[in-house]
């Protein structure tokens, strides 16, 4: 798994008003323009458990998860670009823990129609935008471990009519930690409307070839929203993976500072899946209501597979693990967030609280 920890497309209303909140600082009056936007953020983890393998420290109180974006993006006619600047604590396994200026977008991209658009660079894959689609919750919900942002990529989105679809090809993907993937394409197809939104993708990635323990891999994602009047939604998501993991390693080089170089080898495939049911109530205009119920099954758990974890470091929850959440976000106004998860049952954390604000 993949962590890379921000607030999941729950929040795409709010990305929204990242949008409409953005200060324009050049229009030609022609269509051409230049915007800048952000995000402050300050909150963290409490009650995290190392065990659970998303965090880089079993610093079990309290862990933060600050983050800070700034970016510019803007278009001359059809040609569009953007640069995006996030700094972030790197909390995630691996890791480490220090806050970290990086690049997080930079491509441009050309709108075909205004339906129809293209990019290259560093940025989304298409099945990123909505690999969660399903889930309205906050944070530490099922991962699908889909490839994120990557670097490389050229990007095809389109719609027609209630329809839409994207599909994405990266040359040598990175996991988050930088271990080389191979490369990746995926996609989606969705459809859209008043009643209810469906997405379903699907990904697959070459390997690393023997420079990490990543080989190949098939991913198959779903996400439903179902709408019950303006303040009832219920979701579904899941996903189903076969990912090749290296079982064995041999060093090949030991360089002058000690640092070693391994090739990866013996390469067999892992059967991972998961699933929510996740639900959204909009108890005021200022306060709405989230909750979740999450399944999880990771072979390299099991310890009656062949190439699970052995006997005796059998993980406290077995091979399947289930929990559940409970929130509470605030919203003063339509730029700022103010949030609280309450987690329950076999999960890698007791709360997450967290605070935005966008401009």
């Amino acid at each position: 798994m993949f962590k890379k920890t921000a607030l999941c497309i729950a929040l795409s209303a709010l990305f929204v008003t990242v949008n409409t909140q953005a200060k324009t600082v050049y229009d030609s009056g022609e269509g051409d323009t230049l915007s800048v936007y952000g995000e402050v953020g300050v909150g963290g983890h409490i009650g995290a458990d190392y065990e659970y393998g998303e965090f880089y420290t079993d610093d079990e109180t309290y862990i933060d998860d600050s983050f800070a974006t700034l970016g510019v993006k803007g278009n001359y006619q059809a040609t569009y670009y953007r640069l995006e600047l996030d700094y972030e604590r790197e909390n995630w396994a691996y890791g480490s823990g220090d806050m970290e200026l990086a690049i997080d977008k930079i491509f441009i991209g050309y709108k075909i129609t205004p339906d129809h658009a293209i990019e290259f660079g560093l940025t989304d894959t298409a099945l990123d935008d909505y690999d969660k689609f399903g889930d309205f919750t906050i944070d530490t919900t099922v991962e699908t471990g889909e490839a994120g942002d990557q670097e490389n990529t050229i990007k095809y989105e389109g719609r027609l009519a209630d329809f839409k679809a994207g599909i994405s090809y990266s040359y040598n993907g990175e996991s988050s930690s930088g271990s080389a993937l191979g490369d990746i394409i995926n996609g989606y197809v969705g459809y859209f409307s008043d009643y209810f939104d469906v997405v379903v993708g699907a990904e697959t990635r070459t390997g690393s070839e023997g420079e990490s323990k990543y080989g190949e891999q098939t991913l198959y994602a779903f996400g439903l929203r179902t709408y019950f009047g303006e303040d009832l939604a219920i979701g579904l998501n899941g996903f189903i993976e076969n990912e090749d993991i290296a079982q064995t390693s041999t060093t090949i080089d030991i360089s002058s500072d000690n640092e070693y170089t391994y090739t990866y080898n013996d390469y067999q495939t892992l059967e991972n899946k998961g699933a929510l049911v996740s639900a959204r109530y909009q108890a005021t205009p200022k306060i709405q209501l989230t909750g979740s119920l999450n399944y999880e099954e990771y072979e390299a758990w099991d310890v009656s597979s062949a190439y699970g974890v052995a006997p005796d470091d059998e993980y406290s929850w077995g091979k399947e693990r289930t929990w559940s959440t409970l929130g509470v976000n605030f919203n003063p106004t339509n730029s700022v967030l103010f949030a609280l998860e309450l987690n329950f049952g076999e999960s890698a954390q007791d709360a997450y609280a967290y605070s935005r604000v966008y401009f």
